[in-house]
């Protein structure tokens, strides 16, 4: 059942990356200048009408019914499984950097986000957003309102990693994931 959640997800996300139509700066691995983008695809007027003005200021036309409808995705036996949406993500979700360079985080999307390191990935401070039996990640703070949020437009400098890799995670949609692998 866990490949099967897996490869739902992967194909969610394959899909949405593509129908999306969006486009991201690709940070190149081992680039001297590494780069992640957090992006989104919320529609200022549906996201802002429900959860309170400026909540999305960007460009994006998911609304907030079809970003709701997609978190949950049938399955082949039409059980569901908590995806996410695809348009909400980590770009790329994957990036070697070398040691002692700097990465730089830039909020892209319309919406706040988090770029937190993980131990192990889990759920979110947002509980609904955490689909059922998940446990939230315990460096997500259980108050939303004490999160280190990266604002939109903000690029946010991560430094000091330490070789190896790192699991990074957005708190408020916990489905954005990246690992970083310090060489």
């Amino acid at each position: 059942m866990r490949k099967l959640r897996m490869l739902a997800y992967g194909l969610a996300a394959l899909a949405g990356v593509w129908a999306i139509g969006t486009t991201i700066a690709q940070a190149q691995v081992k680039s001297h200048d590494p780069r992640v983008a957090l992006a989104d695809n919320c529609d200022p007027i549906t996201f802002n009408a429900v959860l309170g003005p400026n909540v999305c200021v960007g460009r994006g036309d998911t609304t907030f019914a079809e970003f709701l409808a997609v978190l949950f995705s049938p399955l082949i036996d039409n059980s569901k499984v908590f995806v996410g949406h695809p348009a909400w993500r980590f770009e790329p979700s994957s990036l070697d950097i070398r040691v002692g360079h700097t990465l730089r985080v830039t909020n892209s999307g319309g919406e706040e986000h988090t770029f937190t390191e993980v131990v192990n990935y889990g759920g979110g401070s947002i509980v609904v957003l955490n689909g059922a039996d998940v446990t939230r990640a315990p460096e997500c703070s259980a108050n939303p309102a004490n999160l280190a949020v990266v604002a939109q437009g903000q690029t946010v400098a991560v430094t000091g990693l330490s070789p190896g890799p790192h699991s990074f995670m957005c708190c408020i949609h916990p489905w954005m994931r990246a690992v970083i692998d310090v060489e």
